[in-house]
């Protein structure tokens, strides 16, 4: 695969360009041209002045360009012409030529605040294009996307799978949906300007459509970015995406931001260290991951971005518990355990012995509608079949958190359940690991808060959140079939941890705890 060229090429100083550009709006048609600046934010974000030396505008507005500029709808009034409120103009093309290449987008708003009267008499309005691309001229055919990143990858330095062949710089290889992909970071240099690009994503183009901006965007594999921050537990962002030929040259510069969460804080799910071992680490997580199908790893976003925003110390311990259970639901959701039937998870003995409890039951509850019935009391009557109905399902159906968890546990082949409910058994109370999962889910769900009554209680939870973080973690790599080491969330200290590191015997000091909570 090819490596691209420098990401500061045609990067102007100060991230603006200069040149002379019109806008095109429709509804009504017309449009404004002169002198143009576009400013580039390190976000990404452009927006376009424009001084406006010639306009062509309908003849109704009678030159009045402010009127038109702010989308009013001229009325005939009699002799008079007024201006009706409507909705903001509409922008159907820019094109500003500059020394770099040619600006164009397709679409924008305009910023109604900016447009103003300058100090020559003559008028500039400011608009933010949506789709704003760079066109450079001397490329060849485009045959590589390729992402400038920003964000917490330091760490990752020199963890790679493969090298480039020009210099043997190492990088991560990986397919996606087919195609073949890389991910490097860059060595951090001393003399390097602030807010340099730390790191590069590209990928082959292949035969995919690839002309307006909607199209390069869809290029990219679902779930890069989900799965870049959830390996590193830090913001990781572009603000832009480029289209390079097979030598690495620049063809357009896209201005599309992707990534970059907000949640800086938070528990990485790699080190370098885990990279030690060819199955482990970064390079081996993208790997697995991008081989699952677009559906999973639309599902599996999902939950490594609730894990990203429920990290401990992201926010309050509430907060937390409540984006980590969000992610525990969307996972159990995946594998059909919003409903458990109970009786399938009873011994045989024990499962025979509620049916005949539960069918006992049933029959005292219909005799008890016969007597009703006969007395004349029929108010009672819809309320004893209401009951009749739900105790039919008593045993077989059940809506239940802790439970699915659990279920969910067996599945993926996690011993966790088994090693808390080890330590709760040794108590005098009848709680177990499944009670306290599902009292904690009913607790931030649906009230909103912990009741918490002092700093100990605090840090109980804040070890139980740090605890489910890690679960959600080790649930996720067991997911996409990742059989290496992982940065565990409830440890004191960085090292490399297996996936399947807990047992039934793992004890709740392992799992981080001092006491693990027992009640809510």
């Amino acid at each position: 695969m090819v490596k691209p060229a420098d990401f500061r090429e045609f990067v102007p100083e100060g991230g603006t360009y200069i040149g002379v550009g019109r806008i095109v709006f429709r509804s009504p048609d017309g449009e404004v041209s002169g002198p143009a600046t576009v400013s580039i934010s390190a976000s990404g974000k452009a927006t376009v002045h424009l001084e406006i030396q010639s306009f062509s505008i309908p003849p109704e507005y009678h030159e009045f360009l402010f009127a038109f500029l702010q989308g009013e709808v001229p009325k005939r009034n009699g002799s008079k012409t007024i201006f009706k409120r409507s909705t903001s103009q509409t922008i159907c093309a820019i094109e500003i030529e500059t020394a770099q290449g040619c600006l164009e987008a397709t679409r924008g708003i305009v910023s109604r605040s900016s447009t103003q009267v300058v100090g020559n008499g003559s008028s500039s309005i400011e608009v933010v294009p949506s789709d704003l691309q760079l066109k450079v001229e001397g490329a060849g055919p485009e045959e590589l996307w390729c992402l400038p990143l920003f964000g917490e990858l330091s760490e990752f330095w020199g963890c790679a799978s493969a090298c480039w062949i020009d210099d043997r710089a190492p990088y991560s290889h990986f397919v996606a949906d087919g195609y073949a992909c890389g991910f490097q970071v860059f060595q951090a240099a001393k003399d390097a300007p602030e807010g340099s690009a730390n790191g590069v994503l590209l990928g082959l183009v292949g035969t995919r459509p690839h002309t307006t901006a909607d199209e390069v965007s869809a290029l990219l594999p679902w779930g890069l970015f989900s799965a870049l921050e959830f390996a590193c537990g830090g913001d990781v962002g572009s603000p832009w995406i480029e289209l390079r030929d097979d030598n690495g040259r620049l063809s357009r510069r896209v201005y599309l931001r992707f990534g970059a969460s907000g949640h800086r804080d938070g528990f990485p799910t790699f080190s370098r260290v885990d990279s030690a071992r060819t199955d482990s680490g970064i390079s081996a997580f993208l790997r697995q991951f991008f081989q699952l199908s677009e559906a999973a790893r639309r599902t599996l976003s999902l939950a490594m971005n609730l894990v990203r925003a429920g990290a401990p110390g992201n926010t309050t311990v509430d907060s937390c518990i409540s984006d980590l259970v969000k992610a525990l639901d969307t996972l159990c959701e995946h594998h059909g355990l919003t409903r458990i039937n109970l009786m399938n998870e009873l011994q045989p003995a024990h499962a025979k012995d509620v049916d005949t409890i539960v069918s006992d039951a049933r029959e005292k509850l219909k005799v008890l509608r016969r007597q009703c019935r006969d007395q004349g009391e029929q108010d009672q009557l819809p309320v004893i079949d209401r009951i009749i109905s739900k105790q039919a399902n008593v045993a077989s159906s059940e809506n239940d958190f802790g439970m699915a968890v659990t279920a969910l546990f067996g599945i993926l082949e996690l011993d966790d359940a088994t090693a808390m409910n080890a330590y709760y058994s040794t108590l005098d109370t009848d709680v177990t690991w499944e009670d306290v999962l599902s009292t904690i889910r009913g607790q931030v769900m649906h009230q909103g808060a912990l009741r918490v009554n002092s700093r100990h209680e605090l840090y109980t939870w804040f070890t139980f959140t740090r605890h489910l973080h890690d679960i959600c973690k080790r649930i996720i790599l067991q997911e996409i079939g990742y059989k290496g080491t992982y940065g565990a969330s409830n440890t004191t200290f960085t090292g490399q941890y297996e996936v399947d590191r807990v047992n039934p015997s793992t004890t709740i000091a392992e799992l981080g705890y001092t006491t693990p909570p027992f009640s809510v």
